[in-house]
C-alpha cells in the first residue's frame, strides 16, 4: 500500500534559502530603520557607514549601464538579488547547504529573471515594437525568425539560472579534487598545513567564486534588462 504524505520534508537547500531570506530581510529592515534616524549633518560611522558606501558603490556602478529612470525602477531589484546571491553562495562557511546547489532553486531565478525582463519590456516598449522585433527586420524571413527569437526569449533567462547551478557545482567539484590530490600526494593532512589548506580552499571556492557568480548574474541581469527596454 502506497504511503501518502501531504507535505514532504524540505531539502537542505530549501531550508538554507529560507534562512538566508529571513536573515537578510530582518537585517535590511533594521539597517533601513537605523539609517532613517541618522543625522544628515553628521558622517555615519562603523557598520552603517560601510552599508552606505556599499549601496553608493552599487548605484554608481550599475547606473553607468542604465538610464536614470530605468535604474530607479530596477535598481532595488538588482541590488536585492545580488546581496541574496552573494550571501547564498557563501553560506557554506557556516555549515549550511548553498541554496544554489539545488537545481530547482537555481531555476527559480530563471523564472524571476524572465518575469523582470517581461516587465521591463511592457513598461518601456510597446507591444507593436516587441512584435516587430520578434518578426525581424526582413518581412519574408518572419516565419523563420519568429520561432528562433521566441526560443531566445526563453533561453536567455534559463541559461542564467542554469549557469548559477553549474558554476557553483563545478566549484565544489574542483575544490574536492584539489583537496583529494593534496591528501593523496602528502598523506593525511595534519597540523597547521591541514588547517591552512582547508581555509585556503574555503576562501577561494566558497567566498571568491561565490561572489564572482553573484557579480556575473548582476551584470547579465543588467545587460538583459537594458536590452529588453531598448526599442
Amino acid at each position: 500500500m502506497n504511503d501518502f504524505t501531504l507535505f514532504e520534508p524540505l531539502s537542505s537547500a530549501a531550508r538554507s534559502t529560507i534562512i538566508v531570506f529571513v536573515l537578510l530581510s530582518v537585517l535590511l529592515i533594521v539597517i533601513g530603520m537605523k539609517i532613517k534616524k541618522l543625522d544628515p549633518k553628521k558622517t555615519p560611522k562603523g557598520f552603517l557607514f560601510g552599508c552606505i558606501m556599499l549601496v553608493d558603490t552599487f548605484n554608481n556602478f550599475v547606473s553607468e549601464y542604465m538610464e536614470k529612470d530605468k535604474f530607479k525602477f530596477f535598481g532595488p531589484y538588482l541590488f536585492t538579488i545580488t546581496i541574496f546571491l552573494a550571501t547564498a553562495n557563501t553560506i557554506s562557511l557556516v555549515g549550511l547547504t548553498p541554496p544554489l546547489s539545488n537545481l530547482a532553486v537555481a531555476l527559480a531565478f530563471t523564472v524571476i529573471t524572465f518575469i523582470v525582463i517581461k516587465i521591463a519590456e511592457f513598461k518601456y516598449i510597446s507591444l507593436k515594437t516587441k512584435a516587430k522585433n520578434l518578426m525581424g527586420p526582413v518581412v519574408f524571413m518572419s516565419p523563420i525568425m519568429l520561432p528562433i527569437n521566441l526560443i531566445g526569449e526563453v533561453s536567455t533567462p534559463f541559461t542564467m539560472g542554469l549557469r548559477l547551478f553549474v558554476n557553483l557545482l563545478s566549484g565544489v567539484v574542483i575544490a574536492t579534487m584539489v583537496y583529494s590530490i593534496l591528501t593523496f600526494s602528502l598523506g593525511i593532512l595534519q597540523g597547521l598545513f591541514g588547517i591552512f589548506a582547508g581555509v585556503f580552499l574555503h576562501v577561494v571556492f566558497d567566498i571568491f567564486f561565490g561572489l564572482i557568480q553573484a557579480f556575473v548574474f548582476l551584470m547579465l541581469s543588467t545587460i538583459n534588462i537594458s536590452l529588453a527596454t531598448d526599442s
